[in-house]
């Protein structure tokens, strides 16, 4: 890696706060929000199912290992409980809350109406990991946007 584009990594993540990470992280499984229907096809073929809805997250692909929604006509969700459907940096449904923090630092906890969380937030992106856990263990991961 050339020194100027290791620089430029260690200035970006130090400049990032607790519970922030880069955009491009903020993906699952390689599909990422703002991805289009037909490169969702391209890269994990036909789901096993459609779903159509008449909210924000309008129309939902489901995979065995994860479910991919969209918002007119581009990714705006992604969730997972399958250990085979990953962040980059390969945080999977499964894996400890010790190799989620090494990975991508300490997070945000939030309590919600649903439960409690550790989020990490898309730098310069309205969307963000929503991860509950359960016995130390990420139960699952869900990318959430802002509509």
């Amino acid at each position: 890696m050339p020194i100027f584009q290791l620089i430029s990594l260690i200035l970006s993540s130090t400049l990032l706060a607790q519970g922030d990470i880069p955009a491009s992280e903020v993906s699952i499984g390689g599909i990422a929000i703002g991805d289009s229907s037909s490169q969702v096809l391209e890269k994990l073929g036909e789901p096993s199912s459609k779903l159509e809805a008449s909210d924000f997250l309008n129309l939902h692909y489901k995979y065995p290992n994860m479910t991919v929604s969209f918002s007119e006509g581009v990714v705006a969700g992604l969730f997972t409980d399958s250990s085979s459907a990953c962040t980059p940096k390969q945080l999977c449904p499964g894996d400890s809350l010790d190799k989620m923090r090494s990975l991508y630092g300490e997070p945000l906890v939030t309590n919600r109406e649903t439960g409690r969380f550790y989020e990490y937030y898309g730098y310069e992106l309205y969307c963000w990991f929503k991860i509950p856990v359960n016995d130390n263990k990420v139960d699952s991961i869900t990318v959430a946007c802002q509509p």
